[in-house]
């Protein structure tokens, strides 16, 4: 009873505020650690005065994340096969002895030992331009994580997002559940007087069921979320919280510093890939061509027999008359055409991506300068306040109260969604035009 007279009291003198008595709210709020536990909620989380920024989430992930620096050991792959294709050919030794059915008294059969030494010559560039085409593939590789790190940070972002927006959801609707609480009071004490039928407070009482239903769900989907960045972010520890600090408020583009027309597609990781690759098999369509004419194997021979010496030198290379690359130099030039077609798409792929991502981003970016200019949330808390002091008062009757506040939730949910919305389309047009870094605008 004295809850509700505070209540009344408050509003009456027209202060736009409410007072939360955690006692009278004990049938809707949380304070099992086990269910807190199960809806992301964990208290250790929330009192833990760490809490990550979108920067900092970033930055731990790119040297946490197992499947990042995975990712990332593919350029030293890349960098040993640069070793590996720099490497010149091997010399070869070859000792022989002979004894066996071998007289001391047959000039013929006397003992015999030989000593060869070969060592093989490039005679046509075959390794200078091998290791041309290993360095191609080694920045091809280093363009193809970059590619893998804008989606990496892409996934990241739009988690991030996602987590903020999902807590304004939770922050209003708990205000909500808050807010029907207290008018459930207020119904009871209003019925109970024989003002109203105690018909509104049954109505009433299964329209809060509801909101408390959509409340918890958006804790639960908030969990997901968390577990999600969890894994992005390269934390398996779950005792180790996990708290996120920023709110949803709208930065314009201006704001920003982004000019929606100033980009380059050509800087795109995944087509500078693709172009490098394609450099790279035009140079190995000159590999294959060189490694037509063999190496030259030059020796020296060392033969002694009884009292014989002998000293001498060769030279040996394989005929190119049947073998001359013929299957692997069509190979690659078929390989070279290939990709330059995989080129041109990507290069139309990207500019319909940037043209979509810039024509969404507009869109949600007009919407909420419109709605910034009209002052939505300003207003639409003043009426949801004239509305539910207009009920307190007896000059409004239960529906017409509750159409408001339906309407003021709704409106908050739209607006947020909005800017969850605006947020996704500027960070896929940043992965759209491969600058996912602000400091590059």
């Amino acid at each position: 009873m004295k809850s509700i007279t505070k209540f009344l009291v408050v509003f009456l003198l027209g202060i736009h505020s409410y007072t939360v008595f955690p006692k009278e709210k004990a049938v809707y709020e949380l304070h099992s650690k086990d269910e807190l536990f199960f809806l992301g909620e964990d208290s250790r989380a929330q009192d833990s005065k760490e809490k990550w920024n979108l920067e900092e989430l970033e930055t731990f992930a790119v040297t946490s994340n197992p499947l990042y620096l995975r990712e990332k050991q593919n350029i030293g792959m890349a960098r040993g096969d640069i070793i590996t294709a720099s490497l010149y050919y091997n010399p070869i030794i070859n000792m022989q002895q002979q004894f066996m059915g071998a007289s001391a008294n047959a000039a013929t059969g006397k003992p015999e030992t030989s000593l060869i030494y070969n060592q093989p010559f490039d005679m046509s560039g075959v390794i200078p331009q091998r290791e041309k085409v290993a360095k191609q593939e080694f920045l091809a590789t280093i363009a193809s994580f970059r590619d893998f790190d804008r989606l990496f940070r892409l996934r990241l972002r739009q988690n991030f997002w996602t987590y903020l927006y999902v807590t304004e959801q939770i922050n209003y609707q708990k205000e909500f559940l808050e807010n029907y609480q207290d008018l459930l009071d207020l119904t009871k004490l209003r019925a109970e007087k024989g003002d109203i039928s105690f018909l509104e407070y049954d109505r009433l009482a299964l329209e809060r069921v509801q909101i408390e239903r959509e409340y918890r769900n958006a804790r639960i989907l908030r969990a997901q979320v968390v577990k999600n960045l969890r894994v992005l972010i390269g934390i398996s520890d779950l005792n180790s919280p996990l708290s996120i600090k920023g709110r949803l408020e709208f930065i314009s583009t201006r704001e920003f510093g982004i000019d929606l027309n100033d980009f380059d597609i050509e800087e795109r990781p995944d087509l500078v890939a693709l172009k490098i690759r394609q450099q790279r098999e035009r140079m190995n369509i000159e590999l294959k061509k060189r490694e037509i004419i063999p190496p030259l194997t030059l020796g020296v021979e060392f033969l002694n027999k009884g009292n014989e010496n002998v000293t001498g030198i060769y030279a040996a290379t394989p005929l190119p008359i049947f073998d001359r690359k013929q299957g692997e130099i069509l190979k690659s030039e078929e390989s070279y055409k290939k990709l330059g077609f995989d080129v041109d798409a990507k290069r139309n792929e990207i500019l319909s991506e940037i043209s979509a991502a810039i024509k969404e981003l507009q869109a949600r970016e007009s919407q909420l300068l419109d709605y910034q200019k009209m002052g939505l949330l300003e207003k639409n808390k003043e009426v949801q306040e004239k509305s539910r002091l207009a009920y307190i008062r007896g000059a409004s009757n239960l529906v017409t109260f509750l159409e408001a506040e339906k309407n003021y939730l709704s409106v908050l949910r739209s607006y947020y969604e909005i800017i969850y919305l605006y947020y996704n389309a500027l960070e896929g047009y940043k992965a759209s035009i491969g600058k996912m870094d602000s400091s590059e605008f």
